[in-house]
């Protein structure tokens, strides 16, 4: 997909605020950039402005997301710029590993503190919650005893929210039994996967990962790290996968494809961990310190999107044919837990 400035500007203010917020939602950020900066960024609306800030740090470039975000006024500085901007300066600090006490922490969490008073009064729930989690993506660095000295407010409402995330992954028992017949007549693998996605814990350790699997065969394990693949993949590219806790079943992703007979995934997949030395750490706090260090590299995200494409054009069968053709293997009687 392509888009000229002149395209561009021959639409509403309307359509193009909408135009934009389509690219952003379906990650095409270097378009907007693209576009929005060769328009000017003296000529963007208040709105466009933000969706341009948006647009580069979904690029990975929160500095020039910063320099954005300033230009808009402060009368129009609401929650949403605020989780924007925060996590810009957050990504920063993750990133780079800084302390609890370097400036980029601190703009962090002065933003995100204001940003989560402005969220309960506009009654913006969701940006609230957007906000902790930029608490979550630096909590590595964050010294919580120091934090809830400096705000205190800010950390009695992280702690509800994380006390209330728990009680949602609590979830709910389900009875469930996934018969033979059931999987020979479906080629819907996420519903034949949902017992083992629900139970098998990628949030942890790997020792964690391994014990929460115990109750299903490998090739359950290996389907529910097949799905996540193709999941996170899909959605943002191999650098998601490998960033987010998905990481973890890496090992098993690429096994899995091996097993269920799909051979140019396997070889692509191959190719991206031969990228990193054929290997890349189980903890997510250890690739988050790897990813950074390919970035070095010039060739790291055209060789990424070339990799990222293979998975992108895979129509989905090959799954469906191992798992039919052995569905004793991925049978299943018993209650799992299902978050609220």
């Amino acid at each position: 997909m392509s888009m000229s400035v002149e395209q561009f500007l021959s639409l509403s203010d309307a359509e193009q605020l909408q135009t934009i917020k389509d690219l952003n939602d379906i990650g095409q950020e270097e378009i907007i950039i693209d576009v929005l900066t060769g328009v000017g960024i003296d000529n963007l609306s208040v709105p466009l402005l933000g969706e341009l800030g948006r647009a580069y740090n979904n690029n990975d470039k929160p500095e020039e997301a910063i320099k954005v975000f300033k230009t808009i006024d402060t009368e129009h500085r609401d929650a949403v710029w605020h989780y924007r901007c925060a996590y810009s300066h957050g990504s920063i600090a993750s990133t780079n590993h800084e302390a609890y006490t370097s400036e980029n922490m601190q703009q962090m969490l002065a933003l995100v503190d204001n940003g989560v008073r402005l969220a309960t009064k506009e009654g913006r729930n969701d940006i609230k919650e957007y906000c902790f989690e930029v608490m979550d993506m630096c909590r590595l660095q964050m010294d919580f005893e120091k934090c809830e000295v400096d705000y205190p407010d800010l950390c009695l409402n992280y702690s509800k929210y994380i006390a209330e995330k728990k009680k949602k992954r609590e979830g709910v028992p389900r009875q469930r039994t996934i018969t033979v017949e059931e999987i020979l007549a479906t080629d819907d693998m996420w519903t034949i996967n949902e017992p083992a996605y629900w139970t098998i814990n990628i949030y942890g350790s790997y020792d964690n990962y391994l014990e929460s699997a115990k109750g299903f065969t490998v090739e359950q394990r290996y389907l529910n790290a097949i799905c996540w693949y193709f999941a996170e993949v899909n959605n943002g590219g191999h650098y998601q996968f490998f960033y987010n806790s998905t990481g973890i079943v890496w090992e098993d992703a690429l096994a899995g494809l091996r097993l269920f007979n799909m051979k140019e995934l396997a070889d692509n997949f191959q190719s991206v961990l031969d990228f990193f030395g054929g290997t890349v750490p189980f903890d997510r706090a250890e690739r988050w310190y790897l990813l950074p260090q390919s970035e070095n590299n010039p060739e790291f995200f055209d060789f990424l999107d070339e990799k990222d494409d293979v998975v992108y054009e895979y129509e989905g069968i090959f799954e469906d044919v191992f798992v039919h053709e052995h569905p004793e293997l991925f049978v299943f009687d018993g209650t799992y837990t299902v978050s609220e």
